[in-house]
């Protein structure tokens, strides 16, 4: 995985203040929400983990990490250990639950979008969500008609609050 520019000091900053002022879902006083992390197969995944890791540490939060797997570039254990590796650097102290959502079968990954698992891990899940925290990766022009957005898709969705991160 190649090494990108961290996200400005600026925007790490504003993004960390409205991190900062969503409420948080646990006891009165804050602490104890889950902020889901969408874990993407970007080159800035580990900034966008580690942001949400540090929020995670500031508020006393847990963090639930998902990752739908899409091809066999990688294995869901590699995918684990990378996110553990980065908590552990960036927050040791913070509750991780990390799922790796592997289609069961060929139709499942030509037939059922990566936008929509993410929205079913979302929206369907057990957890009550604080915010959702993932990396807003630029894309040109053309490739934004061609390359459905998963920022789109959960913004879209106006089911819980979004942070995202510059990568």
């Amino acid at each position: 995985m190649s090494a990108v520019p961290a996200a400005t000091a600026a925007q790490s900053t504003a993004a960390a203040g409205i991190a900062d002022g969503l409420k948080s879902g646990g006891e009165e006083g804050g602490g104890m929400a889950t902020i889901f992390v969408a874990y993407g197969d970007h080159d800035g995944r580990e900034s966008v983990l580690a942001f949400a890791a540090e929020r995670a540490a500031a508020s006393g939060d847990d963090l639930y990490v998902y990752h739908a797997q899409d091809g066999d570039d990688e294995t869901p254990d590699a995918v684990r250990e990378e996110v553990a590796a980065v908590v552990e650097r960036t927050a040791p102290d913070v509750a991780c639950e990390t799922v790796v959502d592997v289609p069961d079968e060929e139709t499942d990954r030509t037939n059922v979008s990566t936008q929509k698992r993410l929205l079913d891990a979302i929206l369907g899940s057990d957890h009550e969500f604080a915010y959702v925290v993932m990396g807003n990766v630029e894309r040109g022009a053309v490739e934004r008609f061609v390359i459905p957005s998963m920022t789109e898709a959960v913004l879209e969705s106006r089911g819980v609050p979004v942070v995202l991160v510059p990568v």
